[in-house]
């Protein structure tokens, strides 16, 4: 290993894990193409990084749960659920909001291409808040033309 700068891989500074494959390769491309020793540096980087990865990514899933905008005719459906204000449709297992509902809820986090910089990324949904401010009189009016006025297709009177 001779550049230790490109090949520190410690667990203290992730950025430099992050960035270190990309920036090795765009440094000394004939290097890690060309020869049987920068090969296998660079793919030990990458299994590292990838990983890494693996890791993060097992830790932040979240199960995602599908939701579909309240219909007039949704109060009248046997599958129709309202438990302290959360709506939810049975058949499917999914939320009903009211359009226009569901405000993002951003954070910053370093960026994984771009050292020293942030993004942003939508951390959670607060479907409890508009994301417009929009009145009551057009959110109403807005769930009376859900799916052109009509009910949805696995509609099921109680």
């Amino acid at each position: 290993m001779n550049d230790s700068r490109l090949l520190d891989l410690s667990e203290e500074d992730d950025t430099d894990e992050l960035l270190s494959w990309y920036e090795a390769l765009a440094e000394k491309p004939d290097y890690y193409m060309n020869t049987e020793a920068g090969q296998k540096e660079l793919a030990e980087m990458i299994r590292r990084e990838s990983e890494r990865l693996l890791t993060e990514l097992g830790k932040t899933v979240k199960r995602t749960r599908e939701v579909i905008w309240l219909s007039k005719h949704c109060f009248d459906c046997k599958y129709f659920q309202k438990n302290n204000g959360r709506m939810q449709c049975k058949k499917w297992d999914v939320r009903i909001v009211k359009p226009f509902y569901g405000r993002p809820i951003w954070s910053s986090v370093p960026s994984k291409t771009h050292k020293g910089e942030k993004e942003m990324v939508v951390d959670d949904i607060d479907w409890s808040s508009k994301w417009k401010e929009i009145s009551d009189t057009i959110v109403e009016r807005a769930v009376e033309m859900v799916n052109g006025g009509y009910p949805y297709f696995c509609f099921t009177s109680k």
